[in-house]
């Protein structure tokens, strides 16, 4: 990669492949994981890789170019704003680390913004009723949940799809959580699993967000994990790790497929694990807790809660009773007012009785 860069140097040009990575290769020392570096790579790859964008010169990048070809990029590939989101952060670094480098004067993404390519995006809006569960799909999951313990008690995914619903977890912190996170009432939220896509191997890491958190075991919660632990000495599967059967840890994607098979059982709409993440934080914020209690229990900023994991989940007949408490209150307050006119007029008139009966 060096000599590569050396060779660059000596010459005149520098392309945008070039220029991105040298980008990536500075960047990626803050990464947390080789998977992020992969990410990087695969993104490469999906969005300037075999175009002519790859060996133009840097110094040829204007305003104008790189709009027509953000747009292109949206209408040809149909790009989500996620996606196309990514694209212009990718361009707007690899430009940053060329006016860095005295390749160029000025850096041509500072006169755009991002969100003027979101009209020439592909909008794929979810509602909340597909990026949550009702109450009707948990008791349809419950159902099948108690189903499935009756006829295969060994099979420790489906107690983890279920441990997903009562606490939020994210799935690869399920997979990594262990026995000794059990401490004091609650449950210590530190690790989660990660997937090397070279290697093909599992391993443990820290959490998303690189810090620790804490979620208080409830009644629900504890008689789950003693069932757990119940199965696991009566069937031999001595392990650290809380969701683990005779081959070990029970890994992420074997909890995801299952949430899948899940909804397929009982034949709804399929519900990730993440949709039992999403209905879990705004379950709590429609029962009035603050979002900065919620964002705390989920490991997230509030602002991503309450961008990405509040939804209105209240069901069409609480909403009923709520609305009707306001219809009463406004009729009866009308009412209220029509009997003190009436009121009045009553006392006017015996009023005017009385004028007219003095002599």
């Amino acid at each position: 990669m060096i000599a590569y860069y050396k060779k660059q140097e000596k010459g005149q040009k520098v392309i945008f492949k070039y220029a991105y990575d040298r980008w990536l290769e500075t960047h990626s020392i803050s990464f947390n994981s080789e998977n992020t570096l992969i990410k990087y790579r695969t993104d490469y790859e999906r969005f300037f890789s075999g175009r002519d964008i790859e060996s133009m010169d840097i110094k040829l990048f204007n305003e104008e170019n790189v709009k027509q070809f953000i747009i292109l990029m949206c209408k040809e590939n149909h790009l989500a704003p996620k996606a196309c989101k990514t694209l212009c952060g990718y361009m707007r670094n690899v430009f940053k680390s060329a006016k860095i480098h005295r390749d160029i004067e000025e850096n041509p993404f500072d006169y755009l913004e991002t969100k003027q390519f979101y009209q020439f995006c592909t909008k794929k809006v979810k509602t909340p009723e597909q990026r949550t569960i009702s109450n009707r799909e948990f008791k349809l999951l419950y159902e099948q949940f108690q189903l499935d313990y009756q006829n295969q008690p060994n099979y420790i995914p489906t107690y983890a799809v279920e441990f997903a619903s009562l606490t939020g977890f994210r799935v690869g912190e399920i997979s990594a959580l262990m026995w000794s996170d059990i401490q004091n009432g609650m449950i210590i939220v530190n690790k989660s699993e990660k997937y090397n896509r070279n290697t093909k191997e599992y391993w443990i890491g820290a959490t998303k967000n690189g810090k620790e958190r804490y979620m208080p075991l409830t009644e629900e919660i504890m008689n789950l994990l003693v069932r757990i632990k119940k199965v696991q000495k009566e069937y031999g599967y001595d392990s650290q790790y809380i969701f683990a059967n005779e081959n070990g840890r029970v890994h992420a994607p074997v909890i995801s497929s299952c949430a899948k098979n899940k909804c397929n059982q009982i034949g709804i709409p399929y519900k990730s694990i993440h949709a039992y993440r999403r209905t879990f934080s705004s379950k709590l914020k429609c029962n009035g807790v603050s979002t900065t209690v919620v964002a705390s229990l989920l490991g997230h900023t509030e602002e991503v809660n309450e961008q990405y994991y509040t939804y209105d989940i209240t069901e069409m007949k609480d909403k009923q009773i709520m609305v009707g408490m306001v219809t009463k209150e406004i009729r009866n307050t009308k009412m209220q007012k029509n009997e003190i006119d009436l009121g009045k007029k009553v006392i006017k008139g015996n009023q005017n009785m009385c004028l007219a009966q003095t002599p």
